[in-house]
């Protein structure tokens, strides 16, 4: 039983034994009695009728007592029988297995036969790695990765191993670790001149460094191998290797490159009819088509995408495709078909174990309920993240983006800045959604703290640097544009103003964000001497939910209103802003609000 682990069966213990059932049930009994041992008798445990012992160190004590070539054998009877009694389902118990022959080479590494026993532990480990991957255990998988890595002098299986073992820590979310791996196995493969198969790994590590602020380094060392493998027979590899550096390209605003990589990895793709290629390569065609203003062709190319994905079992970029697809929504301002994207894309990465991918969904969720005026539930999700977590390499641009609006609206400055503080790696990346949300939330930093000047250049500069890869409609640019407005105006610069507003009335109806339409028509009325455009810009926010920006148009409508000698048509605008405003916490615009109160009751007397 000490051999067995923590519980057994009686029938495992006969087959270890040799000892027949009905010899050996009066001993367990005994030893039940005397409280050695318990038995699980709960008929709904998947362990019932299972023998354990009650102390550990009576388990420790009694396998210390065995002699090493005696623990040794009855460890392999162990692995065989449990081989035998799962044949058909030898994966359950597989870590079990693989455990029993690791404490056998243990016992005698010089044993005649410790070569087939290595070689079998090794196989068993790497098995259990794979299983504990499928259940989404990232961090045990990498766990038997590397120890079935210890056990093989081959070069080519380490590396193959080291591969699993960096993949599987870049799931756990612990970036470090994964560089190491997967630049160990680069470097195998690379000294024994396969160079497809090291292109496969640094595929894999241009993620890890793409979203830990290594983006430029992965470009040059991706280019190096596309340079090698390039000459070779298109294969996977190379498909995978121009994919990545298609979205490397993208994300750095330089379409044309991107569009080459990408219609290299499509061709590649489709000829092998490589699933994961071919999605990717088609993922990497949406945003080379955004980018240019084609947006019906985006989506059309993402859906099919995404078709490929599920269809084929391929479940991380199945779940990046329905994160974009959120973003689509986002461009569209559908939050609540956003959320719902969201929701599969959680689903999907926390079935992987994919953490830093978990981690990216959640963040990504605050951004529509920011936007639906959820922001109790926003910032509850916000205050949850970890400096560990930022930095383990998830996309996390938008918890950033929600996190300085919810606290800055809410007159928490001294929080907005803290989390800001978290990102400053941002403000030298080369990737311009990184330098664009950076930036735009820059602009409402120093908005809120009356520095409109810097404000104005910020948010100018968050709108060309997220237009260049993303569009006008992208949140980074849509917070850029309105920061600058409501710089401009503060400033008093009306030409300035015109000038971001032509802006946005330049993007034609049909793709012009409906969010970016209604803060036209806001700063329009506000601009204007009559007043006209804010109730088509509270009547916009009101269709598409963003509650905070209805009760914004609503008090600035209110405040002209009672400038103009009309605070009985102010009245019940003031009343819903209010109420909106308290809902949210909006503090500083709640003293907005308490403004209009003395001239509104003068206006009644």
């Amino acid at each position: 039983g000490a051999v067995l682990g923590k519980t057994f069966t009686l029938g495992s213990l006969t087959a270890l034994s040799g000892v027949p059932d009905d010899g050996l049930e009066p001993l367990l009994g005994s030893l039940v009695r005397k409280e050695v041992l318990g038995v699980q008798a709960d008929p709904r445990s998947p362990e019932h009728g299972q023998y354990g012992f009650l102390q550990d160190l009576v388990r420790h004590v009694a396998y210390e007592t065995l002699a090493k070539r005696e623990r040794r054998a009855k460890h392999l009877a162990a692995a065989e029988y449990l081989s035998r009694a799962f044949a058909a389902d030898e994966d359950e118990v597989v870590e079990v297995i693989a455990s029993h022959y690791v404490a056998a080479l243990d016992a005698a590494p010089a044993a005649e036969d410790a070569g087939e026993v290595r070689a079998k532990a090794q196989a068993m480990l790497a098995r259990a790695g794979e299983r504990a991957a499928s259940l989404g255990a990232a961090a045990e998988a990498r766990r038997y990765f590397e120890q079935a890595k210890e056990l093989t002098e081959d070069s080519s299986e380490r590396a193959s191993l080291l591969h699993r073992a960096g993949e599987m820590a870049a799931r756990a979310g612990d970036p470090d670790s994964a560089r190491r791996l997967l630049d160990a196995s680069i470097e195998l493969y690379e000294a024994h001149g396969n160079t497809h198969a090291a292109a496969r790994v640094l595929f894999r590590l241009a993620r890890v460094d793409a979203f830990t602020g290594r983006r430029d380094e992965a470009m040059t060392r991706m280019e190096g191998a596309f340079e090698v493998i390039s000459g070779d027979e298109p294969d996977e590899n190379l498909a995978l290797l121009a994919v990545r550096l298609a979205f490397g390209y993208w994300y750095s605003g330089d379409l044309e490159r991107a569009a080459e990589r990408a219609e290299l990895a499509l061709d590649i793709a489709e000829a092998h009819a490589y699933p994961a290629a071919l999605a990717m390569a088609l993922r990497a065609k949406t945003g080379i088509a955004q980018s240019r203003g084609h947006y019906e062709e985006a989506s059309a190319l993402l859906k099919r995408a995404l078709e490929i994905a599920l269809a084929n079992d391929v479940l991380d970029e199945a779940g990046t495709c329905f994160f974009w697809l959120s973003d689509k929504c986002f461009q569209r301002d559908e939050y609540i078909e956003a959320l719902g994207y969201l929701d599969e894309t959680l689903a999907l990465t926390r079935k992987r174990g994919d953490r830093p991918g978990e981690w990216s969904a959640l963040a990504e969720r605050t951004y529509p309920l920011v936007m639906l005026g959820r922001w109790d539930e926003a910032q509850q999700a916000i205050e949850e993240f970890t400096p560990e977590q930022i930095d383990a390499g998830g996309l996390l641009l938008s918890m950033l983006q929600s996190a300085v609006e919810i606290y800055v609206e809410r007159g928490e400055l001294d929080e907005a800045r803290r989390v800001f503080s978290l990102f400053s790696r941002l403000e030298e990346s080369s990737d311009t959604q990184e330098l664009s949300s950076y930036l735009g939330c820059r602009a409402t930093l120093g908005r809120a703290e009356g520095k409109f000047r810097e404000a104005l250049a910020d948010g100018e500069a968050a709108v060309e640097a997220g237009r260049a890869a993303f569009g006008i409609a992208a949140q980074s640019s849509k917070q850029g544009i309105v920061e600058a407005l409501a710089s401009a105006y503060a400033l008093g610069e009306s030409p300035k103003v015109e000038e971001l507003l032509a802006l946005v009335e330049s993007v034609p109806p049909g793709t012009r964000p409906p969010y970016l339409d209604a803060q036209a028509k806001r700063f329009r009325a506000r601009l204007s001497e009559d007043g006209v455009g804010y109730d088509t810009a509270a009547a916009r926010f009101r269709e598409l939910g963003i509650v905070f920006w209805l009760a914004v148009t609503m008090l600035e409508n209110a405040e002209w209103l009672v400038a103009h000698e009309r605070a009985d048509e102010a009245e019940p605008l003031v009343d819903e802003a209010r109420e909106i405003f308290e809902r949210l916490g909006a503090t500083p615009w709640l003293a907005r609000v308490a403004v209009l109160a003395p001239t509104r009751a003068k206006a009644t007397a």
